[in-house]
């Protein structure tokens, strides 16, 4: 019952904002999304695209594109149990990942994502990955672009373009700032 790939839109229309584990690192980087994507299409002089908070699988079922942040940390659904299942036929799937040290271990989760997406005919685009991202609520509120954060941003800025313009973003793995590591541990 899902739409035809021919029919899903150039840009994207409806976004599922998935947050699967609801954890702080993954409510940060969905929420520095929600701001930044009205703001990326209006400088790119498209209509900004309905965000949807989905819950459950009918809300990501009415969207053409979904992004979906998990924190890895061991007590994850199988991807199987993932609500991009619910995706119409032929939608983008793109994933933001957290971890709590090397981002490098979401490799295997990345992967498993692509395969899932091919299963079910969903367009996989490509996910980042970002380390020691417990951090992220503690530095929330350093300047986006300032020291702290500006790996981060920049890596999710690049996700939110390749978004917009219907691309695929590939595979990015990226940390705060070592002097971020290190300062957002002593808070």
């Amino acid at each position: 019952m899902g739409t035809s790939p021919r029919t899903l839109p150039q840009v994207p229309r409806r976004i599922a904002l998935v947050d699967e584990s609801g954890c702080a690192a993954t409510s940060a980087l969905l929420a520095d999304a929600a701001e930044a994507l009205p703001v990326y299409a209006r400088l790119a002089g498209t209509q900004a695209p309905e965000l949807v908070r989905a819950r459950a699988g009918r809300d990501v079922a009415s969207c053409d594109t979904v992004l979906l942040a998990l924190k890895l940390d061991g007590t994850n659904p199988r991807v199987e149990e993932l609500p991009i299942s619910y995706a119409p036929t032929g939608a983008r799937v793109y994933a933001l990942l957290c971890t709590e040290g090397d981002p490098g271990v979401a490799t295997y989760l990345l992967a498993e994502l692509d395969e899932r997406c091919e299963e079910l005919g969903l367009r996989w685009c490509g996910g980042l990955a970002v380390g020691d991202a417990d951090l992220l609520p503690r530095i929330t509120g350093c300047p986006r672009m300032g020291w702290a954060r500006r790996r981060v941003s920049e890596a999710v800025d690049e996700l939110l373009i390749a978004l917009l313009a219907n691309k695929s973003v590939g595979e990015r793995y990226v940390r705060p700032s070592r002097y971020a590591r290190l300062i957002g541990r002593r808070r």
